[in-house]
């Protein structure tokens, strides 16, 4: 029922609006045919820009009746004013119907395509084809010229509306109201100044015909669009037109230029009005915007500088030349310096000097590929000269016009990462026993002596290696003897090689030895000197003496052999020594 009385409260203001305003027509005597301004009908179409669609319905009915009353009070009689209701109110259905079909009832006079859609809608399309209909019915009633009556009826209304919907729409959707009532009275006072400076010029300029001075009042009408949006431009514009109406329809202003005709100057007041309104209204809109994008922009920077500064993460922002322009304050506990004192150096800097190529890599990349995001990960000197790792993944800042400006980075400090990481690599590539390196890292070492040896480089030697009697170690003093056996072996083969030999645990008791760029003399010296001072050692294991020696065979690495080829000579090399009773060393044939 509320509903219900809302639409019928709706309908009568509409209707009332209407009949009122059909009532002031401008040079419309009746017999003079076609009004040359016309308010109604963009206080019509305002409506139903404002309104609900559910309400249009009842809006139009109310104008409709409005119409048809207005016109049997103006003289027009029964017989014109219904083909002349359905030219005014045809026309505003057909301009709401392109408004609706062309999606812009909100923010019409934003853009540029917006301004040429609005203007083709309701300054072409519908006053074309209200000023069909109205002319003929005037043409028909008054006998003038049907080419003059549509002239007058498509420029009358299609400026009109151009010039005036606007501003309709502003004061029905109590936009202004809600203007006054949430702005501060400092910009209440500057807002009463500016439209009142409007008014002084516009009255200083329409006051007078001598010179034509009409693009003074352009000046404080785009200066009270600047400083009060939509809503200056609005107003600003309505005291234009309502002074300069009135200097035209009482023979004053610059419009006298054109003569004494006054549909002529009215016209050209429309037309000097909907300038004005398509050139203030767009910069309002456009203002708006921006306006608004601004304070989106701080509420995100405040948000953004929120998380920044409370989060563990560094936050480090670029610009073009790798020059700090922001970081967070997270970064103090890990550099021991404050932002401010970051402010404008060179990011590099605090990169370790091996890694700065991968960090400059990543910064560039970032800038020539901006839609991607660039992972690095670096070593950094930190408070108290350790050294860390971190992780940065960098995107790039790009501007409106979607140039780079600089990187943006997320820091993380993975130094615990990376040293597991690296304790899961020792872990894969280490025997756990004894701390040598496993069969696997053997392998690939070897392979890699092989490849040399294939490009005619020294592949160097292989010695493998078997504990003697290891397995009566085990069953006469237990696995711990055996185990404390093996770590000794690994401990000394470490004590008696190079840096660069490589020394593993193949499996069980059996080690092997590659002697990377070494000739097999040298490799013979090394694995006897070996075999001779774990002959010597007497280990102990509690109180248990084990005497413990030790068989090998030497291999050398030929390029056109393969890995398993040589470690089958080095195993072939071995049995030779064990068969000739152990604790010695033989070459492979």
């Amino acid at each position: 029922m509320s509903t219900e009385k809302h639409r019928i409260g709706i309908a009568l203001f509409s209707g009332l609006i209407y009949f009122l305003l059909s009532l002031l027509p401008i040079d419309a005597a009746p017999d003079q045919g076609v009004a040359t301004m016309w308010l109604a009908a963009p206080a019509l179409l305002a409506l139903l820009i404002v309104r609900s669609r559910r309400e249009w319905r009842a809006i139009l009915i109310a104008a409709t009746i409005a119409s048809l009353t207005a016109s049997v009070v103006l003289g027009y009689g029964l017989v014109a004013a219904v083909p002349m209701a359905v030219a005014r109110i045809g026309e505003v259905v057909v301009a709401i119907s392109l408004f609706h079909r062309m999606k812009m009832r909100r923010g019409f006079l934003g853009t540029l395509a917006r301004i040429g859609r609005y203007v083709l809608a309701i300054g072409i399309v519908a006053p074309a084809l209200g000023a069909t209909i109205a002319a003929a019915v005037a043409a028909l009633q008054h006998d003038p010229s049907f080419a003059q009556q549509w002239r007058t009826w498509f420029v009358g209304h299609g400026l009109g509306m151009i010039a005036l919907t606007p501003l309709f729409a502003m004061l029905f959707s109590g936009a202004i109201r809600r203007w006054w009532r949430g702005a501060a009275l400092p910009v209440r006072g500057e807002g009463m100044i500016l439209l009142a400076a409007t008014a002084i010029v516009a009255m200083g300029v329409f006051g007078q015909d001598r010179l034509p001075l009409l693009f003074l009042p352009i000046l404080p009408v785009m200066l009270t669009t600047f400083r009060l949006g939509l809503i200056g431009a609005a107003t600003s514009t309505t005291i234009l037109a309502a002074i300069g109406g009135y200097a035209t329809l009482h023979d004053m202003g610059p419009t006298n230029f054109l003569g004494s005709d006054l549909h002529l100057r009215l016209e050209f007041l429309q037309l000097y009005i909907a300038s004005t309104v398509l050139t203030a209204f767009p910069v309002a809109a456009d203002l708006s915007r921006r306006q608004s994008l601004y304070r989106r922009l701080r509420e995100s920077e405040a948000r953004y500088r929120l998380l920044a500064d409370h989060s563990s993460d560094i936050v480090l922002s670029l610009d073009r030349r790798g020059r700090i322009a922001y970081v967070s304050r997270s970064i103090e506990p890990v550099v021991g310096k404050s932002p401010g004192q970051l402010i404008g150096t060179r990011a590099l800097e605090l990169v370790h000097p091996l890694d700065r190529d991968l960090v400059l890599v990543a910064h560039r990349d970032a800038i020539h590929a901006p839609t991607g995001t660039q992972i690095v990960e670096y070593r950094a000197q930190v408070a108290g000269d350790a050294l860390c790792w971190f992780e940065a993944h960098t995107r790039a800042v790009t501007d409106e016009h979607g140039a780079v400006t600089g990187t943006v980075s997320m820091i993380r400090d993975v130094s615990h990462r990376k040293s597991l990481e690296a304790e899961l690599s020792r872990a894969a590539s280490t025997d756990p026993l004894t701390g040598l390196v496993n069969r696997r890292v053997f392998d690939s070492a070897l392979a890699a002596r092989l490849d040399v040896a294939a490009r005619g480089g020294r592949g160097g030697c292989v010695a493998v290696f078997d504990l003697d009697h290891f397995k009566a170690v085990n069953d006469r003093f237990g696995h711990d003897a055996g185990d404390h056996v093996l770590q000794s072996f690994a401990r000394i083969a470490r004590g008696v090689v190079g840096e660069d030999d490589v020394v593993a645990r193949l499996g069980g008791e059996e080690f092997g030895i590659l002697f990377p760029d070494a000739d097999i003399t040298r490799a013979q010296h090394l694995s006897e000197r070996l075999r001779a001072t774990l002959a010597a050692s007497r280990l102990t294991h509690g109180d248990i003496l084990v005497e413990l020696t030790v068989s090998a065979g030497i291999a050398t690495i030929d390029g056109g052999a393969s890995a398993a080829t040589v470690l089958r000579a080095a195993d072939r090399a071995l049995y030779v020594a064990k068969a000739e009773g152990r604790d010695r060393l033989r070459l492979a044939a």
